[in-house]
């Protein structure tokens, strides 16, 4: 009987190019905010994530609309224009245009394996509109999950997308340590080497089984063999 497999994919620095992405929205939300635009965007998002302990794009502008309210230059009208500003901004922003090369036929080459999912971390409102706005969400058929920390829901994913075998497709190599821990030789963790995180590799864990240089590296892949392999190796 053939093997199940379930492939999930991280989003931010694996198929995303998420530092890009903030550079340019980023740079877009400073226009609005005056002389020190930049700074003060920076220091409101760091002050969110802090205490989050997550992004939270939506809670980074309510922030600076709060502030605004000690702003004498700003008129309410101002305040208000600024505010829809924004909010167009985030929900507009062309986030397709920021996929890595050969993102979604990575995407597509799993499908021809088995079973497909995003795995993403981030806030609940926006992060799923973040991957719509990339088109994964409809190539994944809308199998997309959405975790504050991923690694504390391994029970709850492998009952949802039971399989024989499964790949995790990330840029975090913490992340892959920690579910290689888990699940063992049930697991084929693959470590993309891109984003702020590519020179990463962990010390005194298990290192990733596979490493890529870029996500358009994946498609080379014969998941099928690999995960035949795994159980090989298992038995």
């Amino acid at each position: 009987m053939p093997q199940r497999i379930t492939t999930f994919f991280d989003v931010d620095n694996t198929l995303l190019e998420n530092e890009r992405a903030k550079h340019d929205l980023w740079a877009q939300f400073a226009e609005h905010l005056g002389t020190d635009g930049a700074q003060l965007f920076d220091s409101t998002y760091e002050q969110v994530r802090k205490e989050m302990g997550l992004v939270s794009l939506p809670l980074v502008l309510e922030a600076l609309d709060a502030a605004a309210v000690n702003d004498s230059t700003l008129s309410p009208e101002q305040r208000r224009e600024r505010r829809f500003a924004f909010a167009r901004l985030l929900m507009e922003f062309p986030y397709s245009e920021y996929l890595y090369p050969g993102a979604i036929e990575a995407v597509r080459h799993a499908r021809q394996a088995g079973q497909v999912a995003i795995l993403s971390e981030g806030d609940e409102v926006f992060q799923p509109h973040k991957i719509w706005r990339t088109g994964l969400y409809q190539e994944v058929n809308g199998s997309v999950i959405i975790f504050r920390h991923k690694v504390e829901h391994l029970r709850e994913l492998v009952a949802a997308y039971p399989a024989d075998h499964y790949f995790l497709v990330e840029d975090k190599p913490e992340i892959l340590q920690t579910v290689k821990q888990s699940l063992g030789d049930q697991v084929t963790t693959i470590f993309v080497r891109q984003g702020k995180y590519a020179a990463a590799l962990l010390a005194g864990g298990p290192e990733p089984d596979i490493v890529l240089d870029s996500i358009a590296e994946f498609a080379a892949l014969d998941l099928v063999a690999l995960a035949q392999g795994a159980a090989y190796v298992a038995g």
